[in-house]
């Protein structure tokens, strides 16, 4: 008997140690759970409606004019994560930027590690360095996080990613007119440069077209303004006869070209039709947010 009353008693020490240790572990963060209609996921609770707004209109902006797109979640606790590895998680559940130019910009809050992070995809890797990801944050979000004024803090770092985004497309954009909703009336893609080009090649033509017509001292035809400058046109070879065309089937009963005939029912369903965009279907209009499908490989910069 007291044997088994002192195995019993090692065996609830045991269980208690293990209940307590169990309780010392860090806990593990839930998997992060995102909504592609939104360019704000506040879990953390830790920005205002305007801020939300403001980081949206900036967001959807760019994705109207590059592609771009620009994301803030926050979180309380991110477990035994690192923050690195949870933005990452966060970024590709969220798939933000372009499908082909992976050009989308995840900013994570996390209130209760009192850090944050921000990693851009891959397509913005060499324009974005780590460095100047870490000047960014250093400058924009810094001083306002530790003060605990997460709204200025967002705004500022969303607007300078949005107006190294806009250098980096070539974008004129007004970022405080738009941030207050007046976007699509704002933005100026610079397209310029091509059109001015095409300008230029067709005055170029043109002007080459008038001194071939004044150095030629023939003209019989088109071609031949170029005779000053190519040397005379070969003369063309005789065209051969065309053979005698065969007798022409019978009508069918739907009129000419067979049974069908003009106006006649297709014989069946064109094939093709509309295909959808992977990952949700076609983007909505009309200023609404909705993630790309960009991808994401890891790294970016957080607080120093």
């Amino acid at each position: 008997m007291q044997r088994w009353a002192k195995a019993r008693r090692w065996m609830a020490g045991l269980c208690t140690v293990a209940v307590l240790a169990t309780a010392a572990l860090p806990a593990t963060a839930a998997a992060p759970e995102v909504d592609p209609t939104k360019a704000v996921i506040d879990t953390a609770d830790m920005l205002s409606s305007e801020t939300e707004t403001y980081v949206t209109n900036l967001s959807v902006a760019l994705q109207e004019s590059c592609g771009a797109q620009i994301g803030v979640y926050t979180v309380d606790y991110i477990g035994n994560s690192t923050m690195e590895g949870y933005t990452y998680e966060v970024a590709n559940a969220w798939g933000l930027g372009d499908a082909d130019k992976d050009n989308g910009i995840v900013l994570l809050l996390a209130k209760g590690e009192d850090d944050y992070h921000v990693m851009t995809g891959a397509g913005l890797e060499t324009q974005l360095t780590v460095q100047t990801l870490s000047d960014i944050l250093a400058e924009e979000m810094e001083p306002s996080w530790v003060q605990g004024d997460y709204d200025t803090g967002t705004r500022n770092t969303v607007r300078e990613l949005t107006r190294r985004l806009c250098t980096i497309y070539g974008i004129t954009m007004d970022l405080d007119a738009v941030a207050a909703g007046q976007g699509s009336a704002a933005i100026a893609q610079k397209k310029g440069g091509g059109q001015m080009i095409l300008v230029v090649f067709v005055l170029i033509l043109i002007l080459f077209l008038a001194f071939a017509m004044m150095l030629t001292p023939r003209r019989p035809r088109f071609f031949g303004w170029f005779g000053g400058w190519f040397g005379p046109r070969p003369p063309r070879p005789p065209r051969p006869p065309r053979p005698p065309r065969g007798p022409r089937p019978p009508y069918g009963p739907g009129g000419f070209g067979g049974s069908r005939g003009f106006g006649g029912p297709r014989p069946g369903p064109r094939p093709g039709g509309f295909r959808s965009r992977p990952g949700g279907g076609p983007r909505p209009g009309g200023g609404s947010f909705r993630a790309g499908g960009g991808s994401f490989r890891g790294g970016g910069a957080g607080r120093r």
